[in-house]
């Protein structure tokens, strides 16, 4: 069934929440958004999230140079979703949604800019177009060759172009295998004016009647002349809106002048008409232009053409987008005072309308490219060279700083330079008369991290919002719980593409699917700051048939309150009370017993994308029970339970995402913090619990910042309870990182093992030539990551050839260069280079150059400059 229908307030959001509450949709894949002005906060606070707990990629693309925003009021921008902007010799116009599923689709094609104004307040007009269970409608076919093409005629990144030509290719797909169905509604069609002026859509023949509003009106009446004289229609009326129209009189005036039946309609004035509007009468039916077109020449009477680069010139072309109804309902309101256009008078045009010109200065997008960062421009002053800036601070006053220019003949500048995702990047430009322009901030593009996600129907969720206290208190929820993660920590990646994320090939579930999955309590609890980043939405409702817990409806009756018990009677939330505490202690130590277990099991290498998070949530509830008293002061027991958890916390450190490690590594650095409360850590009187941990989680406990784990810093709810504070975090973590001159002790530690090398540009050069030296790469390797944290380099040529080996080893990851092949693998614990390479290669994760782009966030992690690294590599050892 398919349905097209006029509405005057829906908005997207509506669309998103329809998806959500009937269910048919199935999971939503794709959410994208054109528009001409955009305002990313208002959208990340009420679109992203909800489009991505249904599992869509999200994508937002504007005009170049009218952002509502502040890169700094930014967050999810480049590293949630693909954001960018369009240039043309004009606007970039289209009001466009679409959410595309598996076997549904909904188009929304209207006036409404993605703002407050236009998504809420102002009175819009909006075409919505709605498919369901594979069926399909002649609009997406049109839609989906307007998106092919739109890349050709204005400018924009590579990697929007191949988007909207991904999505082109997914509405064909969906169109071409759409069983016969029928459509309700008015018929419609699709226009635009890439290469052809939307006025020549217009019946060119005489109509009865022609009813027009916009907002914008051509101050010259240009335009209106020009319907008037196409369509030579019997009656006009002009709707208008005293005080937020912008229109001139004598423009106006001249346009009808002389035509008997012009009249003006002064519509009312309780919220902003912003609806755009060419309607006609023909008999007795109506046919309506609705869509992003004002009354104005740039955006009816004229294509956009080939108005892509920097040179074009002339009279502005908008790019528009809208939609031509048939046999429908009159659509401008019959009320409100109406007069004769000669007794019109007056003007709102202001004198920007007349002045505005584009930006001079256009930074289309940004992303990692490999090693490197790569920045287009669309627009840039004429034989000027223009410098690129990336901000350590989110685009904040004074956090700007130069990464290297992009010269005066080039439009597309790429540079020795990694950055987190959604870092804010920008153009400067020194013009000939000493003033300085600046483009609109960019925002570095992580595709992985700006995937579909897990769809709404295919993400497990608890069988109940569990909140900490409870677990500790109602046996019945605890025990449901300890099902629900049993069950998720069972779940594996079995679909090879949803591991194709980088060289080290691991999926896992994001902080905002934790969310979902585990609630806002316990989610918070896991992951602490990072939880707190992400905006707050209703959620999506649980999809039917994905309880995890099967003992919902079982212990339903546990949950009332025992005999004698008061439910409202309060109690002392700062310690736990003694008949809880036994339960707790008991229940607490299954669980680590049980994720320590998995983290020995062979099978837990393959893709457990819930492994993280659990493990996580876990350990912080053990460290809530030891805060509020679970175990009494002279009692240790909770010693063999943290050392337990810190094996689950280092077996989960081979797949854990980046944004995730910094709380790993802080948890890790708590748990060790604690076992060395009562026995030292190394040294001839070391304690053997401590020692072991601190053997473990050594490399991690370097890289941990207390700040990521302040939420564990707990104060004590019972007298001698154990607790680690900030300082005592910060102060474990600096004693890893102290190795005195850790060059040299490398060095010696190669001596011992009978390898000789030199350490230049950051890798280590193996003395001598090797029978295999892929061997003596992982034996060095292994070595100099067991003194110290962070990642390793290191390099060994072959006897007679002098072909080189290289790796860079940081657990899981290995990445090696062998002659000009780069491969990536991944070698989880208990597992070293040097067992795994001494007889033949694992199987590779990535090749080429997916896995030589792998080095770069080692080369990151080990500050060392990707540039001087590549060059070196490119030296031979008689050069050096």
């Amino acid at each position: 069934m398919t349905t097209a229908v006029h509405t005057g307030y829906a908005s997207p959001v509506s669309l998103l929440g329809d998806w959500e509450n009937d269910g048919k949709g199935g999971p939503l894949r794709e959410f994208l958004v054109l528009g001409y002005t955009t305002d990313l906060p208002f959208l990340e606070a009420v679109a992203v999230p909800r489009a991505r707990a249904l599992g869509a990629r999200v994508a937002i693309l504007g005009d170049a140079g009218h952002a509502l925003h502040e890169a700094v009021d930014v967050r999810l921008a480049g590293r949630g979703y693909l954001h960018g902007v369009a240039s043309c010799h004009g606007a970039f116009h289209p009001k466009l949604a679409l959410l595309l599923g598996d076997d549904a689709c909904r188009v929304a094609i209207g006036s409404g800019n993605p703002t407050p104004s236009g998504w809420g307040a102002n009175d819009e007009l909006w075409t919505v177009v709605a498919t369901d269970d594979g069926a399909s409608h002649p609009l997406l076919a049109d839609l989906a060759d307007w998106l092919e093409a739109l890349p050709d005629a204005v400018a924009m990144t590579p990697w929007w172009a191949d988007h909207l030509r991904h999505l082109a290719e997914l509405l064909t797909v969906l169109h071409c295998e759409a069983p016969p169905t029928d459509t309700e509604g008015p018929e419609v069609e699709l226009a635009h004016n890439l290469w052809t002026p939307l006025i020549d859509r217009l019946p060119e023949r005489p109509v009865d009647e022609l009813r027009l509003y916009a907002p914008f009106v051509d101050p010259s009446g240009e335009l209106l002349r020009l319907l008037r004289e196409r369509m030579s229609p019997a009656d006009i009326t002009l709707g208008i809106q005293r005080r937020w129209s912008r229109y001139d009189s004598d423009g106006v005036r001249r346009a009808f002048e002389g035509h008997p039946a012009a009249r003006v309609r002064e519509l009312a004035e309780t919220r902003t008409r912003h609806g755009k509007l060419v309607e006609w009468r023909v008999g007795d039916t109506w046919h309506a232009l609705t869509g992003s077109p004002n009354l104005t020449r740039a955006a009816l009477a004229r294509a956009v053409g080939d108005a892509t680069g920097t040179t074009a010139e002339g009279p502005a072309r908008n790019c528009e987008l809208a939609v031509i109804a048939h046999d429908t309902a009159p659509l401008l309101p019959d009320v409100g005072p109406v007069r004769p256009v000669r007794e019109l008078t007056g003007s709102t045009v202001t004198p920007q309308d007349a002045t505005e010109r584009p930006p001079a200065l256009v930074l289309l997008g940004v992303r990692e490219h490999g090693l490197l960062l790569e920045a287009v421009l669309g627009r840039r002053p004429a034989g000027q060279e223009v410098t690129v800036e990336i901000s350590t601070d989110g685009g904040a006053p004074g956090s700007w700083h130069p990464i290297g220019p992009i010269p005066a003949d080039r439009d597309t500048g790429t540079f020795p330079w990694t950055g987190a995702p959604g870092a804010a990047v920008r153009a400067r430009c020194l013009l000939a008369d000493g003033t300085y322009v600046e483009s609109a901030a960019a925002f570095l593009y992580d595709p992985e991290g700006c995937a579909p996600r897990g769809a709404a129907g295919t993400v497990p969720r608890l069988s109940g919002d569990h909140t900490a206290d409870e677990l500790f208190r109602d046996p019945a929820a605890a025990r449901r719980f300890e099902q629900d993660v049993t069950r998720l920590r069972e779940l594996v990646v079995t679909d090879a593409a949803a591991r194709a994320a980088g060289p080290g090939g691991a999926a896992h579930a994001t902080v905002a699917d934790c969310l979902r999955a585990l609630g806002p309590a316990l989610t918070e609890l896991a992951f602490g700051p990072l939880a707190s980043d992400l905006p707050r939405l209703p959620q999506a409702p649980a999809a039917r048939g994905w309880r995890i817990s099967e003992y919902l409806a079982a212990d339903a009756e546990d949950e009332t309150p025992e005999a004698g018990q008061d439910p409202e009677a309060e109690e002392d939330t700062s310690a736990l009370p003694d008949s809880a505490r036994e339960q707790a202690r008991a229940w607490i130590a299954g669980l680590a017993r049980r994720l320590a277990a998995e983290a020995g099991d062979d099978t837990a290498a393959r893709a457990r994308p819930w492994s993280v998070p659990t493990t996580l949530l876990v350990t912080a509830l053990h460290l809530q029970l030891l805060a509020a008293g679970a175990w009494d002061e002279n009692d240790y027991g909770w010693r063999p339970v943290t050392a337990d958890l810190l094996h689950a916390l280092d077996a989960a450190d081979d797949d854990v995402p980046d944004e995730q490690r910094q709380r790993l590594d802080a948890v890790t650095a708590v748990c060790v913090s604690l076992l060395g409360l009562h026995g030292d850590l190394e040294g001839p009187d070391a304690d053997p619990l401590a020692a072991a941990a601190w053997s473990l989680a050594r490399t991690a406990v370097a890289r941990a910042e207390p700040e990521h784990a302040a939420d564990l810093c707990l104060p004590p709810g019972r007298r001698g309870a154990p607790v680690a504070t900030e300082a005592d975090v910060e102060a474990l973590a600096k004693r890893a990182r102290d190795v005195p001159d850790p060059v040299t002790e490398a060095h010696r530690a190669l001596e011992a093992a009978h390898v000789g090398a030199t350490y230049e540009n950051g890798v280590w050069e193996l003395a001598g030539e090797f029978s295999n030296p892929q061997a003596a790469c992982a034996k060095a390797v292994t070595l100099l990551a067991a003194l110290r944290p962070g990642p390793v380099l290191a390099r060994a040529h072959a006897r007679g050839t002098g072909v080189p080996c290289f790796m860079a080893w940081s657990r899981p990851l290995l990445i090696r260069q062998r002659g000009r092949q780069w491969t990536a693998f991944r070698i989880t614990a208990p597992a070293t280079p040097l067992a795994t390479f001494q007889s033949a290669a694992p199987r590779p994760t990535a090749q080429g150059d997916e896995a030589r782009r792998g080095l770069g966030p080692l080369l990151d992690e080990a500050g060392l400059d990707p540039v001087s690294v590549f060059l070196h590599l490119q030296q031979s050892p008689g050069a050096r």
